[in-house]
């Protein structure tokens, strides 16, 4: 007899179905480069770490953003993580990753969360690589 059962869940090597969009393993590679970075020194103040999971979260609940956009924005972000491991060897290359992720927000309506987000955290992950926003 045929097995008919849909089995619904997901695990870390799963995509996560959020609506009818995938995040799946982009989200995935994304959170486990961020978190190879390190935590904020100070209680009170947000670290690169802190400030590229918020990033993250904001892309990808950004319903301005398609999903092919979300997409290269997270593949950018976690290009960011990898070189935050070494912040004072990868200055252009964050440079060059920053200028793409401020050019796709540009497409945004000035309402959008994301936007908001951006400029709040732009000056930490800024920072840390050496740099004016």
């Amino acid at each position: 007899m045929k097995e008919n059962s849909i089995s619904i869940g997901s695990n870390e090597n799963s995509p996560l179905t959020v609506g009818n969009e995938v995040q799946g393993d982009i989200s995935i590679n994304v959170t486990s480069s961020i978190n190879k970075l390190p935590d904020s020194s100070e209680p009170n103040k947000p670290g690169i770490k802190e400030s590229l999971t918020q990033l993250q979260k904001a892309i990808e609940a950004e319903s301005n953003l398609s999903q092919e956009d979300k997409e290269e924005a997270l593949k950018k972000l976690q290009s960011l993580a990898e070189v935050g491991k070494n912040p004072q060897g990868n200055q252009q290359k964050a440079k060059e990753v920053i200028r793409f992720i401020k050019g796709l927000f540009t497409e945004l309506p000035k309402t959008a969360k994301l936007i908001e987000q951006w400029e709040k955290l732009l000056p930490a992950i800024a920072s840390f690589f050496g740099f004016e926003n």
